[in-house]
């Protein structure tokens, strides 16, 4: 089993999958500004700008899972110095420390100008952010690929897209659905990948009536089982497939740039 290690490990992804690995037999090492209450997983304090304690804090880690920084839109001097500068900075840590492994939390809105009839095409798509959040997560992808092919480590940029433990509301984000379990299952095939270089892969479930390409998951080893389809029936509700034409990024794509969203 792996020891992994997460930024971020008090928010709202990184306190769902740390139960999650340890029942799966890992050993975890949440890294976060405040600890969460009655967590039976290691537990330290520290700021992912800190390169020194994030290395410390890395020490050992067979994989860090990089989730710390803005989930959205913000002011572009706060996205700059965390969402950027602290990619560099965990990077540069994980480097330091002997780490092998990154997962680095992209988004789908470094592309969320993009349509679901483009990506489901399955052809490699470059950037097309939404907003300066967005603009942030292509650098991230573009930094994790610079260390890959600087240091030979193994990197992958998962474009996380509606993660969540139940199916969100709305036909857009149910077909982008991420659920809990399969980011768990994306962490392990992370952990066990044995292959140096710069993957980008979906962060997104098995649903079938979305249109995100699973290939290069597979290509690492990441098989995603859940279907928001299902569980949307499971729990009694509707659910429409969207067309496929417009933005995937939805109110990303107009909330004014630099301002949070409401």
């Amino acid at each position: 089993m792996a020891l992994i290690a997460i930024t971020g490990g008090s928010g709202r992804i990184g306190h769902a999958l740390a139960p999650r690995l340890v029942a799966d037999g890992h050993a975890v090492r949440a890294i976060d500004t405040e600890p969460v209450e009655g967590a039976d997983w290691e537990q330290l304090s520290g700021s992912i700008l800190d390169v020194s304690a994030m290395t410390e804090a890395f020490a050992g880690a067979d994989l860090v899972v990089h989730l710390a920084g803005h989930p959205a839109e913000e002011e572009w001097a706060e996205l700059l110095s965390l969402n950027i500068d602290g990619t560099r900075a965990v990077l540069e840590a994980a480097q330091a420390a002997g780490v092998r492994r990154v997962l680095l939390a992209s988004s789908i809105h470094a592309v969320g100008f993009e349509t679901g009839e483009a990506i489901g095409r399955g052809e490699p798509l470059l950037p097309r952010p939404d907003g300066y959040y967005g603009v942030t997560k292509a650098v991230m992808e573009s930094l994790g690929s610079l260390y890959a092919d600087r240091f030979g480590m193994t990197v992958v940029s998962a474009r996380i897209c509606a993660f969540g433990e139940m199916v969100p509301d709305g036909d857009l984000a149910a077909a982008s659905w991420f659920s809990a379990d399969d980011a768990t299952r994306l962490v392990e095939a992370v952990a066990a990948l044995d292959r140096p270089g710069h993957s980008i892969v979906w962060g997104v479930s098995a649903n079938r009536s979305g249109w995100f390409p699973l290939g290069e998951g597979a290509a690492i080893g990441f098989h995603p089982q859940d279907d928001a389809e299902e569980a949307l029936a499971r729990d009694g509700r509707s659910f429409s497939r969207p067309e496929p034409t417009g933005p995937i990024g939805g109110p990303f794509t107009t909330v004014p740039l630099g301002e949070p969203m409401p």
